[in-house]
């Protein structure tokens, strides 16, 4: 699996090649340390992962929700893996939203970077679980906040286990005998009858509740 790294501290760079270069089948192929360095890396090649750090300060660019949707825009098939010494939960969920699909804290990299590729690369999303702590105190996710799984008609509660279980909405669609676009509408209608916004949001509710 081919993974770009970026980050504008030259020792962090390191050491998340170091954590990387232990996982077997992983194989780093670009490292950039500012925005625009990383917008013509992935532009020159191609890459299944991208991981990068959340603020890369530089004169012209230091809003890294901006350079995530620019990132997003031009690579929208990428999955990202963001890694972030922050612990806003206003900003996790704005960086969710943007469809990140992974999101970590810097603290908990060795243990944590390996299962987040492989989560991204199957196109599931993996928040760590301080993330998901922090998000949980703001009131993002859990019962409080969420509607419960009951709302659900039971085609759609079938359509949200087999997506937690890792399935595609195509897979689903083959499994079930339905079209995508049924099942892509059941999906659709779970998650605004649980009060989530994007997939992130809904595996972090699947998980809270023991169904992924």
């Amino acid at each position: 699996m081919r993974i770009v790294l970026a980050d504008d501290h030259p020792i962090f760079l390191i050491g998340l090649r170091a954590v990387l270069e232990r996982a077997p089948g992983l194989s780093v192929v670009g490292e950039a340390s500012t925005p625009q360095e990383l917008l013509e890396l992935l532009q020159k090649g191609a890459c299944d992962v991208l991981v990068t750090d959340f603020m890369m300060p530089v004169e012209q660019q230091n809003d890294g929700l901006r350079m995530l949707e620019s990132v997003t825009r031009q690579h929208p098939h990428l999955p990202i893996v963001v890694v972030t010494m922050l612990n806003n939960a206003g900003l996790f969920r704005s960086i969710l939203d943007l469809g990140v699909m992974g999101l970590l804290s810097k603290a908990s990299l060795a243990a944590e970077l390996p299962a987040a590729i492989a989560q991204v690369q199957r196109r599931r999303s993996y928040v760590a679980n301080s993330v998901r702590q922090i998000l949980a105190l703001a009131g993002e996710v859990g019962e409080h906040r969420l509607g419960d799984q009951e709302q659900l008609s039971p085609r759609e509660l079938e359509v949200t286990r087999l997506l937690a279980a890792g399935r595609t909405v195509g897979e689903i669609a083959t499994l079930l005998c339905r079209s995508k676009q049924t099942v892509s509408a059941q999906k659709v209608s779970a998650m605004r009858k649980l009060g989530l916004s994007n997939d992130a949001a809904l595996f972090l509710y699947l998980q809270e509740h023991g169904l992924a």
